[in-house]
């Protein structure tokens, strides 16, 4: 028994010895400016703060630290979204097979469901079309005008609408706004006190994004465009702190009640449907959930070994442009999870 101990603290350390590695060796080489990261285990978490806030002033001088935000991006659909449709599912409020429909009247397509929306398999496309052209005042119209491609369950295609619908039905069955429920059913139970759509906070205490030709340095606000437009939003623009995340991570790894029973995360466990489960990738494994942010943020939950690893970048900081980090932190995860 001490000796199989031994063997799994040793790879435990030798899988966080190589993030090190590869983190360190981004920043060093200014892929990205700096990155704060984290690993959970049933003992505890350790917290890693590597390189400055940004790579122009007046970040550049900043070192990173503990509680700053980071925009999570589509870490949003996992941490807030798909989390709150479970829990509603669970309580028999929604069903996986409750048409989208049934719930938001103004939805024009009776065969998909809330699994499709969860799973990305719905047939609707990956963005609303002419997404430069949305404004404040079109957004959901459009939204509701958006046609599928193919049919429900045909195909996989990774949908930012599919999310913005499942928040409104969040919102609906609820009754209240995305920032409000979420509060109340999973960031306040799991004392997660720095995450929100609406951060309060010192300029200072928010890693920089991108600079717009229409918003200028984008920093303490979302950076996604829809999300920007609908001011809350079920696909992203949640702001979040690597202490909050990493409790969201250790509430899965212990299948904590806070946020789900049990039956709940066994269903997550067994689904595998085009490489995905309701909510989360399980491409590295079926055991293993697995979403990224494009601002450079991603999260990977080991539920057999019990281990998690969180990682929040501002990859997009000072351009989108920059691509190089996108195969290098799949190619880390992937690493760590062992696949």
């Amino acid at each position: 028994m001490e000796g199989s101990d031994g063997r799994v603290a040793e790879e435990k350390a030798a899988r966080r010895q190589l993030v090190h590695r590869r983190i360190g060796e981004l920043v060093q080489t200014g892929v990205i400016c700096g990155a704060s990261y984290g690993f959970v285990d049933r003992d505890g978490g350790e917290s890693f703060y590597l390189g400055a806030q940004g790579a122009v002033e007046p970040w550049s001088k900043r070192k990173l630290e503990a509680g700053m935000y980071y925009d999570l991006a589509s870490l949003t659909k996992v941490t807030g979204t798909a989390t709150r449709i479970l829990q509603l599912v669970e309580s028999g409020r929604i069903r996986f097979d409750t048409p989208v429909q049934a719930v938001l009247g103004r939805f024009r397509h009776p065969g998909i469901t809330v699994g499709n929306l969860l799973l990305h398999n719905s047939g609707l496309p990956d963005e609303i079309p002419d997404k430069k052209t949305l404004t404040s005042e079109n957004i959901l119209d459009r939204l509701y005008e958006t046609a599928p491609e193919a049919g429900p369950g045909e195909r996989y295609c990774y949908s930012d609408p599919g999310f913005i619908l499942l928040g409104l039905m969040v919102t609906a069955v609820d009754g209240c706004s995305l920032e409000e429920s979420f509060q109340s059913h999973i960031f306040k139970p799991l004392g997660m006190n720095h995450t929100s759509y609406h951060p309060k906070g010192e300029l200072s205490a928010f890693v920089p994004e991108e600079y717009s030709e229409k918003r200028g340095w984008i920093c303490g606000e979302v950076h996604d465009s829809k999300a920007y437009l609908l001011g809350e939003s079920g696909s992203a623009g949640l702001f979040s702190t690597l202490e909050d995340m990493m409790a969201f991570a250790s509430a899965y790894i212990r299948r904590d009640d806070r946020l789900f029973g049990r039956e709940m995360f066994e269903i997550l466990e067994r689904t595998d449907n085009f490489g995905r489960s309701y909510g989360w990738g399980v491409e590295f494994g079926p055991h293993v959930f697995y979403h990224t942010g494009f601002t450079g943020t991603s999260m990977v939950i080991h539920m057999d070994r019990e281990e998690a690893f969180v990682l929040l970048t501002n990859r997009i900081h000072p351009t989108r442009e920059n691509e190089r980090f996108l195969e290098a932190r799949r190619e880390m995860n992937r690493e760590w999870a062992g696949r």
